[in-house]
C-alpha cells in the first residue's frame, strides 16, 4: 500500500514518523547520557553494588512474577478466546462484553478492595499476591487480541477436525494453539512488559524488600530531597539497568508482535 501512495504522501508519512521517533527517543538517550554522567560506567556498578539493593534478587523478583503472569494470562486467554470465537453457548455475547468491559477499570479504582482481598487471603508479600491480580488486569486486554486472531481462523478446519473425529480439546491443543502462535506470541510479549513495568500493584501489596520488584527498588535512588549529581546518574544508570531485560524480551518478539496486532483487522 506504501509503494502505491504519492511521493508527496511518502513525505509526510515519513516526516510523520521521524517527529514521532524523535519524541520517544529523546528522553531514552538524555536518560543515557545522564547516567554516564561524573563517573560514567562507574555508575552503573555502583546501582549493581548497592547497599540496600539488591540488584539481581530485585530483576529476579520481577522476571519471576513476569513470566508466571504471562504463562497464567496465556492459558486463560488462549482457551477463553477459543470458546468465545469458535463455540455457541448461553450468555455467550453477554460474558464477552461484561469481560471486555473491565478493561475501562484501572488498578487505582479498586487499591482498597484488593488490599482487603490479598490481606483476607493472607497473600500479602508473597509472589502469589502480585501475581493474581496483575493475571486478573491483564487477562481481558488478551482475551480480545485473541479472539479477534482466532476469528480470522476459518471454521471448515475445525470442521475437518470434527470429521475426523477431534474432541473440543484436541482441537484447541492441534489446531487453534498452533496456527495461533503469532498472537500468543504477542500477547505473551505484551503480558511480560505490562508486568515488568507495572508498579500500583507492587507497591500495595509488598513490604518486604527481599520481595521487591525492579519498578518499588528505584525507591531507594530517588529518597531524598537534596540529590547530588552522582546521584542522580546512579538514578539514570538504575532505570536504565532494570528496563534492558524488557526491551530484549520485546526485540525478540516484535516481528511476531507485527502480525499479531494486526490480524482480524480485515475480515475475508
Amino acid at each position: 500500500m506504501f509503494i502505491n501512495l504519492r511521493k508527496l504522501d511518502k513525505w509526510i508519512i515519513q516526516a510523520v514518523l521521524a517527529i514521532v521517533a524523535v519524541v520517544w527517543l529523546y528522553p531514552l538517550v538524555q536518560s543515557v547520557i545522564k547516567s554516564l554522567g561524573i563517573n560514567g560506567f562507574g555508575n552503573y556498578l555502583a546501582v549493581i553494588n548497592h547497599p540496600k539493593v539488591n540488584y539481581f534478587l530485585v530483576v529476579f523478583n520481577s522476571f519471576f512474577i513476569a513470566v508466571c503472569t504471562t504463562l497464567a494470562v496465556g492459558l486463560l486467554a488462549t482457551l477463553a478466546a477459543y470458546a468465545f470465537s469458535k463455540m455457541q453457548f448461553k450468555m455467550k455475547n453477554v460474558l464477552f462484553y461484561s469481560l471486555v468491559a473491565c478493561l475501562a477499570i484501572p488498578a487505582t479504582a479498586v487499591m482498597s478492595p484488593l488490599f482487603f482481598t490479598a490481606k483476607t487471603l493472607g497473600i500479602m508479600n508473597s509472589y502469589s499476591g502480585v501475581i493474581l491480580p496483575l493475571v486478573a488486569f491483564n487477562a481481558p486486554f488478551m482475551l480480545l487480541i485473541l479472539k479477534n486472531y482466532f476469528d480470522s481462523i476459518p471454521n471448515a478446519i475445525l470442521e475437518a477436525g470434527m470429521i475426523d473425529g477431534c474432541t473440543s480439546f484436541r482441537m484447541y491443543r492441534t489446531i487453534m494453539i498452533p496456527l495461533g502462535i503469532p498472537a500468543i506470541i504477542n500477547i505473551a510479549v505484551l503480558t511480560f512488559i505490562y508486568s515488568w513495568n507495572d508498579y500500583i500493584i507492587p507497591l500495595l501489596l509488598i513490604r518486604d524488600e527481599e520481595m521487591y520488584t525492579v519498578t518499588l527498588a528505584t525507591q531507594f535512588f530517588t529518597g531524598t530531597t537534596n540529590q547530588t549529581p552522582e546521584m542522580v546518574a546512579q538514578l539514570y544508570a538504575a532505570l536504565i539497568l532494570m528496563t534492558i531485560p524488557s526491551i530484549i524480551v520485546y526485540m525478540f518478539g516484535q516481528n511476531a508482535m507485527k502480525s499479531g496486532l494486526t490480524a482480524g483487522a480485515v475480515k475475508s
